[in-house]
């Protein structure tokens, strides 16, 4: 799965916006930070169907250090409130796999699905999903001063 890095700019008494450095027009806004993400993944996922719809290639995404040895690049960095990664995910296409789980731990999750009104590949895909968004979570708390010493590098 390609990953791109996103520049996040929040400025007081403004919504949430972000950008794509390796993808001109590609953007995403939103009031609050979690709604400009869901946005941002969903422009890259329409950027991307573009591209093909064209005829076209994705660019590669560069990585943090490609963007900070460009001056440019660099000045943007520093406006942003955050760099995040987001990943293009493209979705409503199903394939069967085949996993090995656990007896037990299969009863539960059937007893769970009955009870839920869903199907077990709808319930593994959405914890899988919800294991992917949490592991790759902003710590919104990290000032700027700090993300510098860190290597600017958030994960979303």
């Amino acid at each position: 799965m390609k990953t791109y890095l996103a520049y996040v700019y929040k400025d007081p008494d403004s919504a949430f916006g972000v950008s794509f450095p390796d993808l001109p027009g590609c953007y995403g806004a939103g009031d609050t930070y979690d709604e400009a993400i869901a946005n941002a993944k969903v422009s890259l996922r329409e950027y991307a169907e573009a591209m093909d719809d064209d005829g076209k290639d994705m660019p590669a995404p560069r990585t943090h250090g490609d963007l900070a040895a460009n001056a440019t690049e660099k000045i943007e960095m520093a406006k942003a409130a955050f760099i995040i990664e987001v990943p293009l995910v493209f979705g409503g296409t199903s394939k069967r796999i085949n996993v090995s789980l656990d007896a037990g731990i299969l009863e539960v999750i059937d007893a769970f699905v009955k009870e839920a009104g869903t199907t077990r590949s709808a319930f593994l895909a959405e914890v899988a999903f919800a294991k992917i968004k949490e592991s790759m979570r902003v710590v919104r708390a990290i000032t700027k001063s700090k993300r510098r010493v860190r290597g600017n590098l958030v994960p979303a």
